[in-house]
């Protein structure tokens, strides 16, 4: 199997535009590089739909797992399989985090386990990258050409708080976002190569 590296972070922490420097920052790696993420297969408009409307725990649960599962299957898994390396833009820990506070604060009809349970069949990262940034970072980059945040500042706080104990937990390789793009990719394609050395030719 190739090896699968995991892109987390709060909203607007840069994660996409990492992930498009890294195609050239990883250039000396000995296998190739494939990109997975969110919102890539057919049911990328029905989740934007949701996430603006604020769609229910169990409706987020059901269709970021098929989301995500399309593109396991159809791209990431046969990429690991050939040997590749894989990056993938929010992967299993996004749902988690995100689930563990919404359920916190509404009735649902499913609980924290149901989320693990459904998205237990893939894959578990090689290496998770989390990208630190602060919630006030991530509404100022708005005003700087980022993208929206669709959540509030005290949920996106406690969602920061999720991450930093899943960190902790899981062993993430954990990034200062707060610096320009250029250096936060230059550091994540480090910490790339020094945990993934044997797919470099040089380190």
């Amino acid at each position: 199997m190739g090896k699968l590296v995991v892109f987390e972070g709060i909203d607007n922490a840069g994660k996409t535009s990492v992930i498009e420097r890294l195609k050239v920052l990883l250039e000396n790696c000995n296998v190739p590089v494939t990109v997975c993420g969110e919102l890539r297969s057919p049911l990328a408009s029905i989740l934007r739909e949701l996430l603006n409307s604020e769609g229910s725990p169990f409706l987020k649960t059901y269709f970021f797992a098929c989301d995500r599962a399309w593109s396991y299957e159809r791209i990431g898994l046969p990429a690991l399989q050939r040997g590749e390396l894989v990056l993938w833009d929010r992967y299993v820990d996004s749902a988690i985090v995100y689930r563990t506070v919404e359920l916190a604060n509404v009735s649902s009809k499913i609980n924290l386990e149901f989320v693990k349970s459904i998205n237990q069949p893939f894959k578990e990262a090689d290496l998770t990258i989390y990208i630190d940034i602060s919630v006030e970072t991530a509404f100022k980059r708005i005003k700087q050409g980022w993208g929206k945040v669709l959540y509030n500042p005290e949920f996106l706080e406690k969602v920061r708080a999720e991450y930093l104990k899943l960190a902790i937990k899981k062993r993430y390789c954990v990034i200062n976002g707060e610096s320009s793009l250029g250096i936060v990719a230059n550091r994540v394609g480090r910490a790339i190569q020094q945990h993934l050395k044997e797919l470099f030719l040089c380190i």
